[in-house]
């Protein structure tokens, strides 16, 4: 009896990391990364310079995220040219940007993140409340606009509360560091293109409760 379940266990496990081999590569975060904002911007500034990547000569153009797409494979940075050039060795031909010390490490992460969830560009087609909003909201906004005393009196708990804070102009203001308002969130980096797209999407959407 032993020897059966130990044989079907083995069988069972051989199945599963045989299955394993076809699948996409793991995403090791949840933080959603956003292409204009932390994927474009140092590919433009360290590829897409006079005589390199601009397009101008026989070099790749590097300007836009179709010129960018043709060397990445959506879920799999092993398997994108782009991520290899990158993570290359610096004393090799391939590395990128030559003649550096290459892209610092936190934009080399964005761009392994950015492949493994699919490589996508600003994509507000499908914005929720609950999927998009909520979530954008409690890790930036909550910390601070929440509890019995919460900062300039101003409560984002739930869809009724942000819905009023956005009927108010503050939400916008605010979030856009738009001139008048306090810069949110306090004492940080504004938030990211892909964050505010969503938010004015579903404003624009009338806000549903979904």
């Amino acid at each position: 009896m032993r020897k059966t379940s130990a044989l079907a266990v083995m069988l069972f496990l051989g199945f599963l990391l045989a299955s394993c081999e076809h699948e996409s590569e793991q995403v090791n975060g949840t933080t959603k990364v956003c292409f204009p904002s932390e994927v474009l911007p140092p590919i433009k500034s360290n590829c897409a310079m006079s005589g390199c990547h601009t397009g101008s000569g026989e070099l790749l153009a590097l300007n836009t995220y179709n010129d960018i797409l043709k060397i990445v494979t959506p879920g799999k940075p092993s398997k994108s040219k782009l991520h290899d050039v990158l993570t290359a060795n610096p004393n090799s031909e391939k590395f990128m940007p030559p003649n550096s010390s290459g892209l610092a490490k936190k934009y080399i992460d964005y761009i392994s993140l950015w492949i493994l969830q699919g490589a996508k560009d600003l994509d507000t087609s499908n914005v929720t409340f609950a999927a998009n909003v909520q979530p954008i909201i409690d890790t930036y906004c909550r910390s601070c606009h929440s509890g019995a005393e919460p900062s300039g009196g101003i409560n984002l708990i739930d869809y009724t509360s942000i819905k009023e804070c956005v009927e108010s102009g503050r939400l916008l203001g605010s979030i856009e560091h738009l001139t008048d308002y306090s810069p949110m969130p306090k004492n940080k980096d504004k938030l990211c293109d892909c964050n505010i797209a969503e938010i004015i999407k579903w404003i624009n959407n009338g806000m549903p409760n979904n």
